[in-house]
């Protein structure tokens, strides 16, 4: 019988943070970054925490990335580890203080710093260039293969009635010096109208087999459908068709449990507004759910209000999100997101043992 016994949870940080990433060192410290200032809204810098035991207990570790005052932008950052955890990557973006009004949206540029010393400090940032002149939504890390590639993600957010209407991938073969891009996401016809991709997360199954996923919705009144996934055999060179997880959530990170099964964490928003951890195998064609449960339960109830016209008019009342999670070495899993309680947006952590 497969089940996910949840451990333990506890606090990271409650500075009005979100966005948070775990990566594990080769000593069994754990870092985790997140946004400090603003919550979900980012208005502040990219800060990161340590834990020397486990994830139980978390110490400020100090600033990968400060707010940059001048040009009045913010930024956030999302921690991923190199192969050999010699080189520890930080990738997000800068985002504007004020709102482009051609587009809508704040402007936003991809940008990566790395530390190559654990941690102890970090690299000025170096922006990635995307072949698109419009605001950008970074929600994941660089992932970094087996191989060494790595893959960079992006969404395009072009315009109001096209948010998300793209995701690409920069992809550099020489440890970021020079990169080059192809389209993962894109849906020229769906079957309820054009699709939109937000908040994509990859991951690598086995040697250059990527997974890559989305909370998908139609594009216009951005009504949440189906997430969305796509398969890569060539290393994230190209992908094969977009296909259903006959799953209705919104932010879905896939997390590899070997072979053809996953750990999948998700936000279900509409109805309990819950995150929801589920035992998924796979195939190019298929995605089928072993196990369900609930990881977090906000104890609040959601119904889409007849006024309400877009998807986008919603988001500002969702109060939790973005959960994430890596395999510990002990063989457990930690998984972070970020939540309001009590008045504050704060970074929990989720310790969990999975049986299958």
């Amino acid at each position: 019988m497969c089940k996910i016994e949840i451990i333990d949870s506890g606090i990271i940080d409650d500075r009005d943070s979100a966005f948070p990433l775990t990566v594990q060192l080769d000593n069994d410290e754990l870092l985790c970054s997140f946004g400090v200032g603003g919550g979900a809204l980012v208005t502040g810098q990219t800060e990161y925490a340590r834990s020397t035991d486990g994830g139980v207990t978390w110490q400020p570790a100090g600033v990968i990335l400060e707010k940059d005052h001048e040009h009045g932008r913010a930024n956030f950052l999302k921690l991923t580890i190199g192969t050999n955890c010699n080189t520890i990557y930080a990738y997000g973006a800068w985002i504007d203080d004020e709102v482009d009004h051609q587009f809508g949206q704040r402007p936003t540029t991809a940008v990566l710093c790395r530390s190559n010393d654990q941690g102890q400090s970090w690299s000025p940032p170096v922006d990635i260039p995307f072949p698109m002149e419009c605001p950008l939504e970074v929600s994941h890390g660089v992932l970094v293969l087996q191989s060494g590639r790595l893959l960079a993600p992006a969404a395009a957010l072009s315009g109001e009635d096209t948010l998300g209407e793209r995701v690409y991938l920069a992809v550099s073969d020489d440890d970021g010096q020079t990169w080059q891009y192809t389209i993962v996401f894109e849906d020229a016809v769906g079957l309820n109208g054009r699709r939109g991709f937000f908040e994509h997360k990859f991951v690598e199954l086995a040697p250059d087999i990527v997974m890559g996923v989305c909370w998908t919705v139609t594009l216009g009144d951005y009504a949440d459908q189906q997430n969305s996934y796509v398969i890569s055999q060539d290393g994230g060179r190209t992908f094969g068709p977009i296909t259903s997880t006959n799953i209705q959530g919104q932010t879905m990170t896939p997390i590899s449990l070997g072979d053809d099964r996953l750990l999948v964490l998700y936000n279900k928003r509409h109805g309990a507004q819950e995150i929801r951890m589920c035992l998924v195998s796979w195939t190019d064609q298929t995605w089928t759910v072993h196990h369900e449960s609930t990881m977090y339960n906000t104890e609040f109830f959601y119904e889409r209000e007849s006024s309400v016209e877009s998807g986008i008019d919603e988001f500002d009342d969702f109060a939790f999100g973005y959960p994430t999670a890596i395999r510990l070495n002990d063989g457990t899993f930690l998984a972070t997101h970020w939540c309001h309680e009590h008045g504050k947006c704060v970074i929990r952590w989720t310790r969990l043992e999975v049986t299958w």
